[in-house]
């Protein structure tokens, strides 16, 4: 009986003929692939916008925001004698943002002709730095303050921000600030 001859192809040099019984060579597959310039042009566009839009967010999220609250009609039960039997207002800022930031007062704007006024009683004392998620809270008695005159609850930073809880809409804040201004050039003259 002859031996039996096979044709088998190959990769890389064409048609060759092997023995059977004899180690056969391994075989590499080719694989052929064809990119385009424009797939590549969209591939990249499509990336770099993706990437941008990460950066936006995380820029957004990285500064300072601070939340300002206030509570009013408050007691206390229990707790420090100061405020027994007392209506308080109460005053919370907290840190809102992922950058850590200092608080150096508290205070409000009251509209004209009423003075703006800063809460001495807070808690942790001020200066204080807030981290992410921290907070700070004021606390005010209501006794003689008239809350419908109220234009804006505000806390102030080392960096010199101003962070507001705003009672009355814009314009009339806009004409408050305009009011207290003209007051301060008639006083200066």
């Amino acid at each position: 009986m002859g031996k039996p001859w096979i044709v088998q192809y190959s990769c890389w040099n064409g048609p060759e003929v092997l023995r059977r019984g004899y180690n056969l060579p391994m075989l590499t597959p080719t694989i052929t692939i064809h990119i385009s310039g424009s797939a590549i042009a969209i591939y990249g566009a499509v990336l770099s916008t993706i990437t941008a839009g990460v950066q936006v967010v995380t820029h957004l999220k990285d500064r300072v925001r601070l939340r300002v609250h206030v509570q009013h009609n408050m007691e206390t039960i229990g707790g420090d004698p100061r405020y027994a039997q007392k209506k308080l207002t109460i005053m919370r800022v907290s840190n809102a943002g992922r950058r850590p930031t200092t608080v150096t007062c508290l205070g409000a704007y009251r509209l004209f002709p009423h003075n703006p006024f800063i809460i001495a009683d807070i808690r942790p004392q001020c200066p204080c730095e807030l981290t992410e998620g921290k907070e700070l809270s004021a606390i005010l008695n209501q006794e003689g303050l008239d809350l419908s005159v109220m234009e804006s609850w505000e806390a102030y930073t080392a960096t010199g921000g101003t962070f507001r809880l705003s009672v009355v809409p814009w314009y009339r804040r806009l004409w408050n600030r305009r009011k207290f201004r003209r007051a301060a050039m008639e006083k200066k003259q």
